[in-house]
């Protein structure tokens, strides 16, 4: 008995036929090919979230970094820098918040040279309370330690610093005591 005879013959269209039927492997080819149109789908909507929370994240960093440097900046100075002072500190400030802090800064400018005061502030901590397109509200916390002829005080300050964002710069709108 030869091998052909002992194995039964195999007929087209046989359950145990090797070859896919032409209307199967079309299915097989279909699914397959949506799978690979839905898998380009979310990968492109996945890199646009991470790249939208990437900017909200470098939004966050750059409005921390602004409302600090502030911070650290109102509360620095001294008899001899204080004529320079307020060119120190406007550069950061919105037009609006500028015209004010430049008029209160008169009286204040006074004030230090009288009592011969200085000030050195730090950040102790901050976080952004809000935060979109063109504002921000960022909590800083810091302390300052002031020197005037009469003595010497260490002072705590819980500031919300109010910021908008002109031609793609975050500047110094308001800011104001929280308790």
């Amino acid at each position: 008995m030869t091998e052909e005879t002992t194995r039964p013959a195999i007929e087209a269209g046989d359950a145990r036929d090797p070859r896919l039927s032409p209307a199967l492997r079309l299915g097989i080819a279909a699914v397959l090919g949506l799978l690979l149109v839905l898998s380009v789908v979310v990968g492109a909507l996945s890199f646009a979230d991470v790249s939208a929370a990437d900017e909200r994240a470098d939004a966050r960093k750059q409005v921390v970094r602004v409302a600090e440097r502030f911070t650290a900046e109102v509360n620095d100075y001294d008899t001899k820098s204080i004529d320079g002072y307020v060119d120190t500190v406007s550069p950061m400030l919105s037009t609006k918040f500028r015209g004010e802090f430049e008029k209160a800064m008169k009286d204040i400018v006074t004030s230090v040279k009288e009592a011969q005061m200085s000030s050195t502030g730090s950040v102790l901590a901050s976080g952004v309370t809000s935060v979109d397109q063109d504002s921000a509200r960022v909590l800083v916390v810091a302390d300052a330690r002031v020197k005037t002829v009469f003595d010497t005080r260490k002072r705590h300050f819980r500031w919300q610093v109010s910021l908008v964002k002109v031609d793609g710069t975050w500047l110094v709108d308001d800011f104001s005591p929280v308790a």
